[in-house]
């Protein structure tokens, strides 16, 4: 009997093996075509230098965003979190003069407590997650502009420019750091107490308070791991673009499109990849996307955003089985 689960056992790790490299073959063949289709431009030294930086802030905002959902919290305020920490952590250094010190540890900081507050207002009132994430991302919203408005006349502008510390920014430091929180959310998703309990929680509530896991402190935990990995995206993207320019109106909710998209590939690829491995692919599937359609010269802001619209929406069909939480 224990001989032919070994068996089924194994023939099941050998057809997702075969599986995935299906999947990374279609890929690489997909980046060769389009590589032609872009008249030799993409699989060029500096596009690649282009892509691998255009990976970082999707795949570490993806990443975090999977602990999150992970326990079934769908929040959409994760946009206008990284903006007012952003911010913050830009203001502690162009202002307060504090240097690399205030730019991590400000934006960590702020991050954690807007993911704990949105969170809690779900754990603990009772309110839909997703609700609780609209509303959050709001007044989050109003609060990076009234944050950066109080120091326009210091600043002589009404965007915070980070024009130091520039350096986490810059290739291939970016590109290292993605690596290492790749490695450590891989390693703390797979390979920890919590992230038994944490996949156990995103298999079923119930069933996992009958296992004896607090589900409660499981995902306050869930949410600050999460906020720490999209701080660290989001100080890098600081770093690399300057600024993150307070919005309103829910307009915060672009900015995590990609990372979205990301997350919805990595559903959809549940079956062949790990989650944080499928965060991986994705986070590459959609700085390809976005690089080639900006060197077959598909407008920003209109054609992209419709290509990123249908990708979106695509991947949520295909891993609308995965998250089942997205109604709660």
């Amino acid at each position: 009997m224990a001989g032919g689960t070994n068996t089924a056992s194994a023939d099941l790790k050998k057809k997702r093996l075969r599986s995935q490299i299906l999947v990374i073959a279609a890929i690489v063949l997909v980046f060769i075509v389009c590589h032609f289709i872009t008249g030799g431009r993409l699989l060029r030294t500096n596009n690649m230098k282009a892509i691998l930086t255009q990976v970082t802030y999707p795949l570490m905002v993806g990443l975090g965003m999977m602990f999150i959902f992970s326990t079934g919290m769908i929040d959409l305020s994760v946009g206008a979190q990284v903006i007012l920490a952003g911010n913050v952590g830009a203001i502690a250094v162009e202002i307060l003069g504090l240097g690399y010190p205030g730019l991590i540890i400000g934006t960590i900081v702020v991050m954690i407590v807007c993911e704990l507050l949105c969170t809690s207002c779900s754990l603990f009132i009772g309110i839909p997650s997703w609700v609780a994430g609209l509303g959050c991302a709001l007044v989050f919203e109003a609060l990076g502009m009234i944050l950066v408005d109080s120091q326009a006349e210091a600043l002589g502008t009404a965007i915070v420019y980070m024009k130091k510390c520039n350096a986490l920014g810059q290739f291939p430091v970016i590109f290292i750091i993605a690596v290492i929180v790749f490695i450590a959310s891989y390693f703390i998703f797979n390979y920890t107490k919590f992230g038994f309990n944490l996949r156990a929680i995103g298999g079923g509530g119930e069933v996992a308070e009958a296992m004896g896991i607090n589900r409660k402190k499981t995902v306050l935990l869930a949410a600050v791991i999460g906020a720490v990995v999209i701080a660290i995206g989001g100080i890098t993207q600081l770093s690399y673009t300057g600024r993150f320019t307070p919005t309103s109106g829910m307009g915060s909710l672009s900015g995590i499109f990609k990372s979205l998209a990301v997350v919805l590939i990595s559903g959809s690829f549940s079956r062949i990849f790990n989650d944080a491995v499928g965060c991986l692919v994705g986070a590459f599937i959609v700085a390809g996307l976005f690089n080639v359609l900006t060197l077959v010269g598909v407008p920003s802001g209109t054609g992209q955003d419709i290509c990123l619209g249908l990708v979106v929406m695509l991947c949520g069909i295909l891993a609308s089985l995965r998250y089942k939480g997205v109604m709660k």
